[in-house]
């Protein structure tokens, strides 16, 4: 749903001036390289002292932009202005003083995990939103009090020699944030590098690293978004003859997709006028371009009443080429018409594709396989997709929510939504094979959701017969029906031409829970226990079972094309040829952005995800 944001014919650029990185390094890593460190030292430990200690010099950052700008300056600006250019400047001082405390803990108390700490601070985290949304202004509204009072300016210029020496403009130090919070993510991916893949904490950092590239993305959005309302909120201010109502934003009426000049022409008035129009996600706005960048409103057409009705124009090359491309925009009912004519091809293609992605976006062919009544939102507030359990992106628009059971989701997580009235459910499962009556999966199982092998509440007996066709080593884990919620999960696998069902147990461990089949081996979540198994045989826990029973097989395939060609770099990856069919096993256990597979030579092993294409479920007779 995102596109290139336009404004009166040309793309938005960035208003504020590209983010000095030598500025964010003199001042969150001074110092750090030049300590005096164990020789004994591992590189995983030089990272996460890396981590400590650039945190240790940001909070240093915050507090000196709180004491020295923050509190100082107050008397000397209106409180609206004081408000912009330190918003929430203390939210973060008070958020990355805790975090700070947090990450020292780990320098004498072992038991601490900093993934674990990472993903509670996560949605704490999206107090950046609001602060890099506002940074161009707040930069903005300093530099117009300094050019326009010397006395003022005077004063910040003071606070920065006593701040520091002068070396860093008050400007620049309120970009320092927006840096620090996009370093975390590199910061883990480093760790992550240098942590070996049996490491107890391996893939929870890489939950961690995915958190925090969650929240950037969220950051990220938000301030491009908050540009895109600033063009929009411009341009509403430029339109005079304003009609259409006093409380009406264009703004509500989503993001600006495409703008140009054409010619007009409704089927009720031979006339055809000069007009320019601004299509947006969910109107098309038509005015009357004046001088400069000045329009008269005439009309606002509601594009979900309409469709497009392409008309098949020649290529001319004389005079009469100008305006002989066109189109039509017909009304559901036939009712109303209009013509759009334009100069170009190129221009004709371009209109046709912003309102075709604008009707998409209001009614996605998701729709259709869908019982949700879904429809398409803007959200004030952070909101979770209901399925993937990621943040939706931005601040227009954003994704979609049911206005019956109210769940949220994406626009790419609609065909995984499941049934309205009930929790998200897996897709549904093949008519020809017997499938799980109540497949219910609520809020705390959301690191589930979109795993293949997690079929939701199914009892054993059906937990045994949808298996009993299934090739060995085919698996599933499933919530047991009337469970106590302490040990509500259980694994059900195809072994040895028999179903076996393993309760998953789980236990409190300093103030963590730890899931495990015995006390052979613990884990911190249920994907890192079946990644385990899906490597190493589950025998440890299981006298009785043979030496090679593993989990090998998710109850849930999916069939997938392959589109570019594929050569392994180890063994635990796997060759594609292109046009070839395989099936996707598995989305998780090696590296962010590979996925497992199965292809038709019956090779097992990982891939780049992007060389493939999802198509359907596999159906098993």
């Amino acid at each position: 749903m995102l596109r290139e944001p336009m404004i009166y014919g040309r793309p938005i650029e960035q208003q504020h001036e590209p983010i000095n990185e030598e500025i964010y390094q003199d001042l969150c890593l001074v110092g750090v390289y030049n300590r005096q460190e164990p020789p004994t030292m591992e590189k995983r430990d030089f990272v996460i002292k890396e981590l400590v200690d650039t945190e240790n010099n940001y909070v240093d950052v915050l507090s000196k932009l709180t004491n020295n700008f923050v509190m100082r300056l107050v008397t000397y600006m209106r409180p609206q202005d004081h408000e912009i250019i330190f918003y929430k400047i203390s939210e973060l001082y008070d958020v990355h003083q805790d975090f700070n405390k947090a990450l020292s803990r780990m320098r004498y108390d072992m038991s601490v995990k900093l993934s674990l700490i990472f993903m509670q601070w996560k949605e704490k985290f999206l107090v950046y939103g609001p602060y890099c949304a506002n940074l161009t202004k707040a930069i903005n509204t300093l530099q117009e009090l300094c050019d326009n009072n010397e006395e003022f300016n005077k004063i910040v210029e003071f606070h920065e020699k006593k701040a520091n020496n002068g070396k860093f403009k008050l400007r620049d130090v309120l970009s320092v944030p927006m840096q620090r919070i996009l370093k975390y993510h590199l910061l883990l991916e480093k760790l992550i590098e240098n942590t070996d893949m049996t490491h107890e904490e391996y893939i929870d950092l890489k939950r961690a690293r995915e958190a925090m590239i969650d929240v950037a993305g969220y950051i990220n959005e938000a301030a491009r978004d908050k540009e895109h309302l600033d063009v929009i909120s411009n341009l509403q201010e430029n339109i005079t003859e304003w009609s259409a109502g006093k409380d009406v934003n264009l703004s509500d009426y989503g993001r600006l997709i495409k703008d140009g000049e054409i010619k007009f022409k409704a089927h009720d008035d031979q006339k055809t006028k000069n007009r320019y129009v601004f299509i947006f996600d969910k109107c098309i706005l038509i005015c009357k371009q004046l001088k400069g960048q000045q329009f008269a409103f005439r009309d606002l057409i509601n594009i979900a009443e309409f469709h497009i009705d392409e008309a098949h124009n020649r290529a001319i090359l004389n005079r009469e080429a100008r305006w002989s491309y066109n189109f039509h925009l017909v009304k559901n009912d036939n009712v109303t018409a209009y013509t759009f004519f334009v100069r170009s091809i190129e221009l004709k293609d371009q209109m046709i594709k912003a309102i075709s992605d604008a009707l998409d976006n209001i009614r996605p062919t998701a729709f259709k396989r869908s019982t949700h009544n879904f429809e398409l939102q803007t959200f004030k507030n952070p909101e979770q997709c209901q399925y993937c359990s990621k943040y939706l992106k931005g601040l227009i628009f954003q994704g979609y929510r049911c206005l019956t059971c109210k769940i949220v989701v994406h626009k790419c997580c609609l065909a995984n939504s499941g049934r309205c009235g009930s929790s998200v459910s897996l897709s549904s499962m093949s008519s020809s094979s017997p499938s799980p009556q109540n497949i219910n999966i609520n809020d705390d199982d959301a690191a589930l959701r979109s795993k293949l092998w997690f079929v939701g509440e199914m009892d054993r007996d059906t937990a045994q017969r949808v298996l009993d066709r299934r090739e060995n080593g085919t698996f599933l884990v499933r919530i047991r029906p009337k469970n106590n919620e302490a040990d509500k999960y259980a694994l059900s696998l195809k072994t040895d031409h028999t179903v076996k069902h393993m309760k998953i147990c789980s236990k409190m461990d300093a103030g963590e829970k730890k899931f495990f089949l015995s006390w052979s081996k613990f884990f911190n979540s249920i994907e890192d226990l079946i990644i385990n198994y899906q490597m190493y045989s589950l025998k440890e826990n299981f006298e009785r079972l043979g030496e090679n029973t593993k989990l090998r097989w998710p109850y849930k395939q999916i069939y997938a094309t392959v589109i570019r060609k594929f050569n392994p770099q180890d063994h635990f990856q796997v060759a594609l040829r292109e046009g070839t069919r395989i099936v996707l096993l598995g989305k998780e256990g090696y590296r962010d952005g590979w996925w497992k597979g199965k292809t038709d030579l019956n090779e097992v092993g990982y891939f780049p995800s992007s060389f493939v294409r999802e198509e359907s479920e596999v159906k098993f007779d």
